[in-house]
């Protein structure tokens, strides 16, 4: 019998509190590695066991997806009828109660499947809002057959390079974000792997390295990164640290770059293999049959083990490649943040700038929040002494106890890469607070009242604000009502949390820091109170 953890069990109830609500489309949040296949299967079998006409439809990119998914589903659900429609597994079932779906495939034949009241998309991050695209088209099909369809986007990064969070903006396809699973919590709770992170000695020189569409061009970026010195010392460093690491796993900025890094390394008398959308499917399943049974200590690959591949081993990840995209660069660590017998952590190594672009792991700074052509305020920075990447607020390298300079002045004419003055730039910090108000705030489109909490400081005139929405159901009402309780109060409303108000204990500190989506605007991070209780939302 599977059981399911606290975090899995909380997000699916959020998700059914949500659609009771009337939501119709929304994200749950989940890091890599925290089984988002087990909650879509947990909501499938709820759905399916509790209603005797609903059909669902599980979409996804990716063959390795499709399969993984419906595993999950039938150890689950072993007596439920599901079916496959994609055209690599050769089968187009349409008539079933559960349907595993490659989007690539069944985008134009929504019609065909007849009325279906749930729509799950797995990886949700590549699904684009823009009309004529894959999953825009099948959606408003469904939405032909069945006004009322449910769509439940799944994601560790719920943000894209173009548009930024899936569920803010006026084209957002998402109404909201359901719930939020922290990689921080599960890596505290030791559900996850923590990751630790060096920068490489030898880097990639992204000067005259073009840019299409926001992103690096590929040729471009290629011909920057395979240089046979860069690959020579950057090799050299992966085999100094990964010596006592069983599986090393390497992403290539291209094909030529990949089999001149699978060359190098094989040269050390290291087993290494490379894999690229060229690698036949036969071949490329027993590729990665034989590393995940650790028969090969290195695998190469370029741009195919971003997302949906599962080897919990992996304990080195090298990116020899740059990336744009925050959500690239966090769905390729996240294949080290596993858990393994034997395991105690996952080393990064990156050759790209990557994490100084986009923020350590559990506080990253989603690129599309950046105006065009900004690079942005660097949310991590290197050790010089030991290439430690650390917070870019860290002030001693953790490490080996270097102390970074001072944040020089912004009239020295120079740009400091790493944090400056934490109340200039955002870098989170803790502030005291003098007092607190709360007042009702109207729903935004129909949607009911919230509380705006007003937290005035001693280091600025204006106050920092923040919105909680107990009326709302699903996530926010359970972090309103988190913060509620944290403040001794007992309401489950808008109406009886302003009543009940007066009597509350006020946090003594708050954690404050940048939207990382728009930085003109604060955030409040987490609370102190008074008897030393403290609470993050």
């Amino acid at each position: 019998m599977i059981t399911l953890r606290p975090y899995q069990q909380d997000a699916i109830a959020a998700f059914f509190e949500f659609v009771k609500n009337g939501g119709r489309s929304g994200v749950i949040a989940a890091p890599t590695g925290s089984g988002k296949s087990l909650i879509i299967a947990d909501i499938c079998r709820t759905l399916i066991t509790s209603w005797d006409t609903t059909r669902v439809v599980i979409a996804t990119h990716k063959y390795e997806l499709i399969r993984q998914n419906e595993a999950e589903f039938r150890a689950l659900c072993p007596d439920v009828s599901t079916g496959i429609y994609s055209a690599g597994f050769g089968r187009r079932d349409k008539g079933r109660r559960v349907i595993f779906a490659g989007i690539q495939s069944v985008s134009k034949k929504a019609f065909e499947l007849g009325k279906i009241d749930l729509l799950i998309i797995d990886e949700a991050h590549l699904v684009n809002s823009t009309d004529g695209t894959q999953y825009k088209r099948f959606i408003m099909d469904l939405k032909m057959t069945n006004p009322r369809v449910v769509i439940l986007g799944l994601s560790a990064t719920p943000y894209r390079l173009d548009n930024g969070l899936l569920y803010e903006g006026e084209d957002r396809l998402f109404e909201s974000l359901i719930y939020d699973i922290g990689l921080k919590r599960l890596i505290d709770e030791g559900y996850l792997c923590p990751v630790v992170s060096k920068g490489g000695v030898a880097k990639i020189d992204l000067k005259g390295v073009k840019k299409t569409a926001g992103e690096y061009n590929k040729k471009s970026l290629e011909l920057a990164a395979d240089k046979d010195d860069l690959i020579r010392r950057a090799v050299d460093e992966i085999v100094q640290y990964g010596a006592d690491r069983r599986s090393w796993l390497v992403f290539a900025a291209g094909v030529s770059h990949g089999e001149h890094i699978r060359d190098e390394i094989r040269s050390r008398g290291i087993s290494c293999e490379l894999i690229t959308g060229k690698t036949e499917t036969g071949e490329r399943a027993q590729i990665l049959d034989d590393y995940k049974n650790q028969h090969i200590r290195c695998l190469v690959n370029v741009e195919i083990l971003v997302a949906g591949f599962n080897a919990p081993c992996v304990d080195l990840i090298a990116l020899m490649m740059a990336t744009q995209s925050t959500s690239k660069y966090v769905q390729a660590v996240g294949r080290g943040t596993r858990t393994c017998d034997g395991k105690e952590n996952c080393l990064l190594l990156d050759y790209g700038g990557n994490v100084e672009r986009h923020g350590v792991l559990d506080a990253v700074e989603p690129s599309a929040g950046r105006q065009a052509g900004e690079e942005g305020i660097a949310p991590a920075r290197e050790c010089p002494e030991c290439q430690t990447l650390c917070h870019a607020a860290v002030r001693t390298c953790p490490e080996c106890g270097y102390e970074f300079p001072p944040p020089k002045p912004r009239h020295a004419g120079t740009s400091y890469g790493g944090a400056v003055l934490s109340d200039q730039e955002g870098a989170p910090l803790w502030v005291n607070v003098l007092e607190v108000g709360y007042k009702r705030w109207g729903g935004k489109n129909g949607k009911p009242d919230t509380i705006r909490c007003d937290y005035y400081t001693d280091n600025r005139q204006l106050p920092y604000s923040m919105w909680i929405a107990p009326d709302h159901g699903g996530y926010a009402a359970q972090k309103a009502i988190q913060y509620i309780r944290a403040c001794g109060g007992r309401a489950q409303t808008v109406y009886d949390a302003l009543m009940e108000q007066y009597n509350w204990r006020d946090p003594v500190r708050i954690k404050v820091g940048k939207d990382p989506l728009n930085r003109r605007y604060w955030r409040v991070l987490a609370f102190d109170f008074p008897d030393s209780v403290q609470s993050t939302l």
